[in-house]
């Protein structure tokens, strides 16, 4: 079984143009999963620093051209005891370098923490390069602050997924 996987990756591997890039106009969607790190505590949030979870989402990725992405999202993740969950929609800027793009942006939006919603900004790096032709990988690093009245909470997402495009 596993060499027949190996063989059909082999095979689209081979059978994608020499340089396949995602088109720059296509919508596509993903998935990303990683690890998230919260310091910090609030009178509505439990003392999390330095407690590393497991976080995971999924994307749309909306090109208006093909150096700016508009990019909803969602991604679940856990402050001590606490499930997580951020929405919010990254304003990203590419930059081609031939075999790989790398981007930054930010992301506004909200976070839900048990029965306390937050606000949150963040900024966005990260790099993505083509695996055939409509499906890419991509690794970022995402820095956010939640903003609790007075206080506020920073998390460091590490994340990695793939983009298919259609």
């Amino acid at each position: 079984m596993r060499r027949y996987i190996l063989l059909v990756v082999l095979a689209l591997a081979a059978a994608s143009p020499a340089g396949a890039d995602v088109a720059a106009g296509s919508v596509g969607l993903g998935i990303a999963a990683g690890a998230a790190v919260p310091y910090g505590s609030t009178a509505s949030v439990p003392s999390t620093d330095g407690l590393v979870s497991f976080n995971w989402g999924f994307f749309v990725n909306i090109p208006l051209i093909s150096t700016f992405h508009i990019t909803p999202s969602s991604e679940l993740y856990k402050f001590s005891s606490q499930n997580a969950t951020d929405m919010d929609i990254a304003f990203t800027f590419i930059v081609p370098l031939g075999t790989f793009d790398v981007y930054a942006g930010a992301a506004p939006g909200l976070t839900a923490v048990g029965d306390v919603l937050l606000a949150h900004v963040g900024g966005i790096l990260g790099a993505a390069f083509p695996l055939v032709s409509n499906l890419s990988a991509f690794a970022q690093v995402k820095y956010t602050v939640l903003f609790d009245g007075s206080q506020n909470i920073t998390v460091t997402h590490l994340m990695g997924g793939v983009l298919f495009s259609f």
